[in-house]
C-alpha cells in the first residue's frame, strides 16, 4: 500500500474519533447541576461541532468503494484463484476493510450514546430527533461523499452548503435514496447499540463467581490451544524434560 493511502486512512480514523470526544464533553456539561451562561455556550458550541463531524463516523461504510475500485483495478480476485499467496493477501485486504468500517460504525454508537442519554434525561421522545439526526447525516455522507465538503466548509463554505442541500429538494430519486439510507443508519446504530448495552449489562451484573468461572474457563482454553499447537519437537523437548 503507498504512503498516501496509510495517511488518508489515518485522517478518516481520527475524523471519526472527534464526534466521540465531542459527545462525551457535550454530555459532561450538560450533567453539571448548575446551567451558567458559560456552560450553555459551551453546550451549544459542543453540539453544533459534534453534529459536524458525526458524517465522518458512518462515512467509512463507504470506503469499501476503494476495496471494490481496487479489486477492478488489478484483477485481485481472479489472481486470487490462482495463487495461494495472493489469496491471502485478498483475505487480509478484506479483514482490514471490515475492521475500517466497523470502527467507524462502533465510534457512530459511541458518539450517539452519550447525546441520546442526555436527552433521555430530561425525558425527551427521541423519535422526531432521531428522524432529524439520521437524515441530516445521510446528507453529511452525501455533501462529503459526492461533493467533497469537509465538516468545516460549513463555516468557511456555508453558502455553497446551504445551496448543494437546497438543490436536494429538486431532486426527488436522489432525495429517496438518502431517505432509505437515513433508515439504513438508524437501524445500524439500533443493532450496535442493543450488542453494547447487553454486553455491558452482563459485565455490569457480573457476580465474583461468574468472574470465577470465565476465568478458570478462558484459561482452560488458552491450555487446550496450547496443547493442541504444539510442534512434534516442542512434545519430543517435554518428554525428556519429563524425564
Amino acid at each position: 500500500m503507498p504512503a498516501r493511502f496509510w495517511i488518508l486512512t489515518s485522517w478518516n480514523l481520527l475524523l471519526a474519533i472527534v464526534p466521540v470526544l465531542l459527545a462525551l464533553v457535550f454530555a459532561r456539561l450538560a450533567n453539571r447541576e448548575r446551567l451558567s451562561v458559560l456552560r450553555a455556550a459551551g453546550l451549544v458550541i459542543a453540539g453544533l461541532a459534534w453534529l459536524a463531524f458525526l458524517p465522518n463516523t458512518c462515512y467509512l461504510l463507504t470506503e469499501w468503494r476503494h476495496f471494490l475500485e481496487t479489486l477492478d483495478a488489478t484483477n485481485l480476485y481472479l489472481r486470487a484463484r490462482m495463487n495461494s499467496a495472493t489469496t491471502l493477501w485478498l483475505m487480509a485486504y478484506t479483514a482490514f476493510y471490515f475492521l475500517y468500517s466497523g470502527f467507524g460504525m462502533l465510534c457512530f454508537a459511541l458518539a450517539i450514546r452519550p447525546v441520546a442519554a442526555v436527552l433521555r434525561r430530561i425525558r425527551l421522545n427521541l423519535v422526531i430527533p432521531g428522524v432529524l439526526l439520521f437524515g441530516a447525516l445521510a446528507v453529511g455522507v452525501y455533501l462529503g461523499l459526492i461533493l467533497r465538503f469537509n465538516s468545516w466548509d460549513l463555516i468557511t463554505r456555508p453558502n455553497e452548503v446551504l445551496a448543494s442541500v437546497l438543490e436536494l429538494g429538486q431532486r426527488p430519486l436522489l432525495s429517496m435514496f438518502l431517505i432509505v439510507f437515513a433508515a439504513f443508519l438508524w437501524l445500524g446504530y439500533v443493532v450496535v447499540d442493543i450488542w453494547a448495552v447487553s454486553y455491558t449489562h452482563l459485565r455490569a451484573h457480573e457476580t465474583v463467581l461468574d468472574l470465577v468461572c470465565r476465568l478458570l474457563l478462558e484459561k482452560k482454553k488458552t491450555n487446550y490451544k496450547e496443547e493442541h499447537t504444539r510442534t512434534p519437537e516442542q512434545i519430543k523437548i517435554q518428554l525428556t524434560n519429563d524425564n
